[in-house]
Parts: C-alpha cells; sequence; structure tokens
C-alpha cells in the first residue's frame, strides 16, 4: 500500500500513464499524470511537497533527461526520488549519471512497483526528519547565544562610556571584537538554517547597485587597510544601477567573498568587477567577480568549499577564523537568485570568485 504518497507520472504515452495512475491510486496513491517533462517541471515548482517521480525519458517539448538535469540541480528539489522507466542499458547509466534514483521496466508489475516507490519515499522521509532534527538544534542554540551575546556588547559599550584607561580600553575593544565574532558567527548559522529550509523572509526591494556594492567597501575597509590591501572596485559605465530584488542577499555575497579575500591575503590587492548582460525582458543578469593574491584554493576543493561547515587548510598548515558556512550561504543566496557560483585559480595571483545573479530593472515588475 501506498498511502497518501504524492506520486508524479510523467509518460506521454495516454495507454501507459493511464495503466500507472490506476495502479498507483488503487494502492492510496495520490498521483498526478503529464505528458512532457516541462508539465512535469511546473508541477514541482509549485508542489515541491511531490514525494517522488516516475519518469518515462522520451518525450516531445522536454525530454526525461532535461527534467533530471533541471530537478538535481536544483538544492531545494534535487532529494526528490525519480525512477526512470527504461530497459536500456546505455540509457540507464546516463540517467544514473545525472541523479536517478532507481529504475523500472515495462510492463510494470505491481507489486515491485509498490516495493520501489516505498523504499525510496521511506528513506527520503527519514533523510529530512534527520535534517529537519539538525536545523531545529542549530537554530535554538543560536538563539539560545545571540541574547548573551547583545548583552556582553551592552555591557561593553557601557564600560567604554566610563572614561576607562589605556589597559582598559584595549580590554573592551578585544571583548567588543570578540563578541562581534561571536554574533556574526551566530547570524551565519540562523541564515544558513532559514536558507536551508526555504523559511528566508527577505524580499525584493528597489536598490542601487553601486551604493549596496561601495557600503560593502566601506564596512571592509578597515580590515583591509590594517592588512595593507587595497580594494579596487570595477563597474562598467554601461551597467544599470536601479535595480528591484533582494538587496540584502547582493549586500550578503559580496560582503562574504570580499570579507574572505582579506582574510585569506597578506597584502596587494582585492579586486571586485561587475558587467552586465541584458535578458531582453526587461531583466538583466549580473556577472561578479572578486579577486584576490592570496594563496589560492586548494586543488580538489574548487566544489567542496560550497558546502556547509567546510574549511580549507592551505600548505602552510595555518587555518583561519570561521565555522566554514560563509560560502554554503552565498551560493544558497546566488541560486535563489537565479545565478551561480564558482572558483578559479590563478598560479601565480590568488582566486577569483565568480557569480552571476538576475534582477529586474528599476520600474519593471519584481522577480522575487
Amino acid at each position: 500500500m501506498l498511502p497518501e504518497i504524492k506520486v508524479l507520472v510523467v509518460e506521454d504515452d495516454m495507454t501507459s500513464r493511464e495503466m500507472l495512475s490506476e495502479m498507483l491510486e488503487s494502492n492510496g496513491a495520490l498521483c498526478t499524470a503529464v505528458t512532457n517533462g516541462r508539465e512535469a517541471m511546473e508541477v514541482i515548482v509549485f508542489n515541491p511537497d511531490i514525494d517522488i517521480v516516475l519518469l518515462d525519458l522520451h518525450m516531445p517539448v522536454m525530454d526525461g533527461f532535461e527534467v533530471l538535469v533541471q530537478l538535481k540541480s536544483n538544492p531545494y528539489l534535487s532529494d526528490i526520488p525519480v525512477i526512470v522507466m527504461t530497459t536500456d542499458h546505455h540509457e540507464k547509466l546516463r540517467s544514473l549519471k545525472l541523479g536517478a534514483d532507481d529504475f523500472l521496466a515495462k510492463p510494470y508489475n505491481q507489486e515491485e512497483l509498490e516495493l520501489r516507490i516505498s523504499k525510496l519515499v521511506t528513506l527520503r522521509r527519514k533523510a529530512q526528519s534527520a535534517k529537519q532534527a539538525k536545523s531545529d538544534f542549530l537554530s535554538i542554540v543560536s538563539h539560545e547565544l545571540r541574547t548573551p551575546s547583545h548583552n556582553m556588547m551592552g555591557l561593553a559599550d557601557l564600560l567604554e562610556s566610563q572614561n576607562p584607561d589605556g589597559e582598559q580600553r584595549k580590554l573592551i575593544n578585544l571583548m567588543k571584537e570578540n563578541t562581534g565574532c561571536l554574533t556574526s558567527t551566530i547570524d551565519d548559522i540562523l541564515s544558513f538554517v532559514q536558507l536551508d529550509h526555504g523559511t528566508d523572509s527577505t524580499i525584493a526591494e528597489h536598490f542601487s547597485l553601486r551604493g549596496t556594492t561601495q557600503a560593502v567597501l566601506e564596512s571592509q575597509k578597515d580590515s583591509a587597510r590594517l592588512k595593507g590591501i587595497k580594494l579596487v572596485l570595477s563597474i562598467a559605465d554601461d551597467v544599470s544601477d536601479r535595480l528591484n530584488g533582494p538587496s540584502a542577499y547582493v549586500h550578503k555575497i559580496f560582503s562574504i567573498l570580499i570579507g574572505n579575500a582579506i582574510k585569506f591575503s597578506s597584502d596587494g590587492e582585492v579586486r571586485i568587477s561587475i558587467t552586465e548582460e541584458s535578458l531582453g525582458d526587461f531583466s538583466s543578469r549580473f556577472c561578479c567577480c572578486v579577486h584576490d593574491q592570496g594563496p589560492g584554493v586548494p586543488t580538489g576543493f574548487s566544489e567542496k568549499i560550497f558546502e556547509p561547515f567546510v574549511q580549507v587548510k592551505h600548505s602552510s598548515g595555518r587555518t583561519y577564523d570561521g565555522i566554514g558556512l560563509g560560502l554554503a550561504i552565498a551560493k544558497r543566496m546566488v541560486e535563489m537568485m537565479g545565478g551561480n557560483i564558482n572558483v578559479t585559480n590563478d598560479a601565480d595571483s590568488g582566486s577569483s570568485f565568480n557569480f552571476s545573479f538576475r534582477c529586474s530593472l528599476h520600474g519593471t515588475a519584481e522577480l522575487l
């Protein structure tokens, strides 16, 4: 039995589609059937609580391979299990590489179908429960730590107002610096939990791209000056400035990348560049790069560093502050804005973090 399991059947052959639907519904499943990949993606996007997808590969408009590409590349949908309906060996291999979870051959055996669906859905629900428990724990701990950290900062401000002598002021500044680091870590944990579960409440608004970028540079200038690092911003003259979008995301992404560039560099420059690619629908794709002259990203870490709680240890053996959430947060924010992010190494001159995002232009309908 498949009690109230939500199954999406993607099959262009009417006979097969109807037979599968009847077979599933007779065992308690809640079945939705569509005829091509495009319809399937529309259903999944608007109904992310689909439990499992039964996917034919050869269909008009959009085939099953493209559905796998789009579904498994979306961080919020990639855990939906997909059973591909094929017997061809090469198609199985290709589907596996694209993220398929299981296969089903025609003619369909009802008992086998039920077992395969039940197994995959059970595994997914267990994984979701474990993920939720972890997130709940992180959220509770973060909230519990935030209050005392704010109290410590308030206490430091109060002490600073009492005309402390030189040594006392030095200790107060140290107290504020460490409390600030703790508060930043707590904020990162909460941001990651919210993004990971789609509960982030950031909204689209009118903002200035140049103004937002300049504000980030202003907040980082003291850290850069202490290390003798020059911050260089290059925005092409024809890049649009007045945008509609989640300005908080743009600010946070630049803050993370520029902050990291300063942290991992000992001198030289951090260069920030922005270009624009018109999409022709009152929106544009903005391509950004943050380049530093630090030690670079070690071989084999170019993708792993965007995973949560991953920290890079350089060949020098030196480690850095942080819990390894910044780039994971940046990656999720970039993806929520319809873009992507990656890192490239220059053997002699550091790393370049490249990311893109899509925004509507001022005066047009908001995208998010």
